[in-house]
């Protein structure tokens, strides 16, 4: 078999394997259940305005046409996610050939980059890692277009994605911290910095995301505050634990031997056709360590979330495709050993990421796991919260027109969709603070129209008969809801009604 064939054969492989990563990704966009934080979203873009106390607002923009064209479901709501994946695979393609010039370095990008679990479980999830995803991969195309091209044009398109991945999510600003780096330490990147073109993409960033600074100053700068002491916060626990939380969390999110291939392959770049010194290199090794490094100094002090350096695995992903060119085609002959080894680990990544999703597959190959809470858990039995309050509601004769109180903003959000309607919902007052908060303090709730409250408990123990939420009174419960989840944890959603007022002695 002549090199040309292999390579062909080796592509369709990719092809095939990639196709059944989007099948299985698109089974699970039809058969989970909305995550609280995507009905938050929701309700979000059910309520426009110029940022929210979490995030900046891109994300709500992006759902609010799907759900106003195909209603107000999961599946409609999940669009941005979809379309940002399949997107961004072609960009990863795009972008590989653009820098590489080899089909099959394209190809395994591809690969590498749909084979990570984090993007695997963003194909359901829609989050306001979607729009940094997908404007991430634009803002660096078209610098790196702009750069070995000389082009302005290029620049201003830059700039615009830039802008609107900072309206999708805070930590975008490494794009800008990434770019200006690359420029600095490349010599074609300096000869850059002396042009209009990067100074006029910075401008047109900022311009874009001015209404969420405006939106910040005119409350008291509250989302920047809580992102910042959300992501430095002292903790007690031990930095060496802290940082080893981190660092654990990038090998689930990418899987062990990805990570460690991408740190290889980051060190030497000239070993995969990449010029010493050149933009490229810089742009692609610096993308990919600036997040990892920023984040992980700060996981000393602090419990660090595993999406948070989500932006490295972009240009990581460039890095590890032409590394494993080299590494498949070292004399430009196929490995076929390594070939193997790279379709299981694409394999292992699939099955690894849908036994977290379904995790009821393994009991029909007689595998039965323990028990484990994981974010998918969130999803089980709100059909049946929402047939509860159903019942609850119509029983009551103000229910058509109260409000339900959630016992976070989360449980509220879910509520909302529950109900199809975002203003039926508010959060406890003993909820931790989130844009629910600024809205009730804007427009308080009247206790008098609250007629229903529901709270979830991960175990009995802390099952109550009553709560007292301050200002709204005493509430009873009148209903509870036991549900056995399909990864064998148990979850109870008690319902809660307000007392009648005693009233005061004559």
């Amino acid at each position: 078999m002549n090199q040309s064939t292999a390579s062909r054969q080796f592509s369709l492989w990719i092809a095939f394997l990639v196709a059944i990563g989007l099948l299985a990704n698109s089974y699970a966009w039809f058969n989970i259940g909305a995550l609280p934080d995507e009905a938050y979203y929701w309700v979000w873009s059910q309520r426009m305005q110029w940022s929210y106390f979490d995030h900046p607002p891109l994300i709500a923009c992006l759902i609010r046409p799907f759900t106003e064209l195909f209603g107000n479901n999961i599946a409609a709501i999940r669009i941005p996610a979809v379309v940002t994946w399949l997107v961004s695979c072609w960009l990863a393609w795009l972008f590989a050939w653009r820098i590489y010039r080899q089909q099959r370095v394209a190809a395994l990008a591809v690969l590498v980059w749909s084979s990570l679990p984090i993007v695997q479980a963003g194909f359901h999830v829609v989050t306001p890692d979607i729009p940094l995803i997908l404007f991430a991969w634009l803002s660096y195309y078209f610098c790196w277009r702009a750069v070995t091209s000389r082009s302005t044009r290029c620049w201003l398109l830059a700039g615009i994605c830039a802008g609107l991945a900072l309206l999708g999510k805070y930590p975008a600003i490494l794009l800008l911290g990434t770019v200006f780096i690359a420029l600095l330490f490349s010599s074609e990147g300096r000869r850059e910095l002396f042009s209009r073109g990067p100074w006029l993409a910075a401008a047109v960033a900022a311009l874009l995301f001015f209404p969420v600074v405006l939106w910040n100053y005119q409350h008291d700068w509250i989302s920047f505050a809580f992102q910042f002491g959300h992501g430095v916060q002292q903790q007690i626990t031990a930095p060496w634990r802290l940082f080893s939380l981190f660092l654990g969390g990038q090998l689930g999110v990418v899987l062990p031997w990805t990570f460690v291939a991408m740190v290889y392959a980051s060190l030497r770049t000239s070993r995969w056709g990449l010029p010493a010194g050149s933009f490229s290199v810089h742009l692609l090794v610096t993308g990919f360590w600036l997040p990892l490094l920023l984040f992980g100094v700060a996981g000393l002090s602090a419990e660090a979330e595993a999406n948070w350096p989500l932006l490295a695995y972009l240009p990581g992903s460039l890095l590890l495709a032409g590394a494993l060119n080299r590494w498949l085609y070292p004399d430009g002959k196929q490995r076929n050993g390594l070939v193997a080894i790279v379709i299981a680990a694409y394999l292992v990544s699939l099955l690894l990421v849908n036994t977290i999703r379904f995790p009821w597959w393994l009991e029909y190959a007689g595998v039965q796991l323990p028990p484990q809470r994981t974010q998918i858990s969130q999803t089980y039995g709100w059909p049946e919260v929402g047939q509860e309050v159903e019942r609850l509601l119509a029983a009551n004769p103000q229910g058509h027109r109260c409000k339900v109180v959630g016992a976070s903003h989360q449980e509220a959000a879910m509520l909302a969709l529950l109900l199809g309607n975002a203003g039926r919902a508010v959060a406890s007052p003993h909820a931790r603070i989130s844009q629910y908060t600024l809205w009730q303090q804007e427009t308080p709730p009247d206790p008098g129209r609250l007629c229903l409250y529901v709270e979830q408990f991960d175990r009995p123990g802390r099952i109550r008969d009553e709560v007292v939420l301050d200002g709204w009174g005493k509430w009873r419960r009148v209903s509870l809801l036991k549900l056995d989840n399909p990864d064998l944890t148990t979850r109870w959603f008690g319902f809660f009604v307000p007392e009648p007022e005693t009233p005061a002695p004559s």
